[in-house]
């Protein structure tokens, strides 16, 4: 079992990290809050060195995801801002381990959400905006195979977020009525509406908002949160991909 110190294992697990190792076997056991802890303290790592925090995921929001990991909880990852790409973008697909992509909505923050209990209509007015969105993912190797405490450590395979074309919240009525279709060199290859697959997102951003205050952390201005994969792929060097999501706005990136 781990140290009872979450702060114990940041160190240990930040070098684990530099050798190329994120679920090392000591590693096994942690709980859910000391996961998301030991996961901020090596944000604060990252952003020592000079990235810049740039938002949040919200994961497992699907019921297909809780299914297959046998859990029922929401965790965050973080999002730096080395990784925010504006659609169009040319990714290096060697720089990303096993890379997949996930078409996800993107809402940008406007004003501060914080702490438990946000209704929707709090969170709704709290938004700027939201976008058409990838999130891209990397399957990082480990010496032993990760419980879902490690996975959480390691934010959740997050790798980075291609944000595209967006809209007030005001001109979408429905979130949940959004038919995502995506096409990957010029194929469609998927396309899904929001409710079949994914809880209500504005519920996914007041749970966040209430696991982030837990924490001492609150969803900021200028933030950008993605709520959850429509559907997921492999990715590999020379193709393209393109979502479209109806009434919101379309994205695209290029993995060279």
């Amino acid at each position: 079992m781990p140290a009872s110190d979450p702060r114990a294992l940041v160190d240990r697990l930040w070098e684990s990290r530099r050798q190329g190792d994120v679920s090392p076997p000591w590693l096994a056991g942690l709980s859910l809050e000391d996961a998301l802890e030991v996961q901020l303290g090596l944000l604060e790592r990252r952003l020592a060195e000079g990235d810049r925090l740039a938002g949040w995921k919200v994961g497992l929001t699907s019921n297909r995801a809780r299914t297959a990991l046998g859990v029922d909880a929401r965790p965050f990852g973080s999002i730096l801002a080395s990784h925010l790409f504006d659609s169009g973008a040319r990714v290096r697909a060697a720089s990303i381990v096993k890379p997949s992509i996930e078409p996800e909505m993107c809402f940008e923050i406007g004003r501060r959400l914080a702490g438990p209990g946000l209704s929707r209509d709090q969170v709704r007015a709290g938004l700027a905006r939201v976008c058409a969105g990838f999130e891209l993912n990397e399957r990082r190797a480990g010496s032993a195979r990760p419980d879902f405490g490690a996975f959480v450590t390691d934010g959740l395979t997050q790798w980075g977020v291609v944000r595209g074309g967006g809209v007030s919240l005001a001109d979408v009525a429905d979130l949940s009525a959004v038919r995502c279709s995506l096409l990957r060199d010029g194929e469609k290859v998927y396309s899904g509406v929001s409710r079949d697959e994914l809880d209500d997102h504005l519920e996914s951003l007041s749970r966040l908002a209430a696991v982030l205050g837990a924490h001492g952390r609150a969803l900021e201005p200028g933030q950008v949160v993605i709520t959850g994969a429509f559907a997921r792929f492999d990715a590999a060097a020379g193709q393209r991909w393109r979502a479209e999501y109806a009434g919101v706005g379309e994205v695209e990136v290029t993995f060279t």
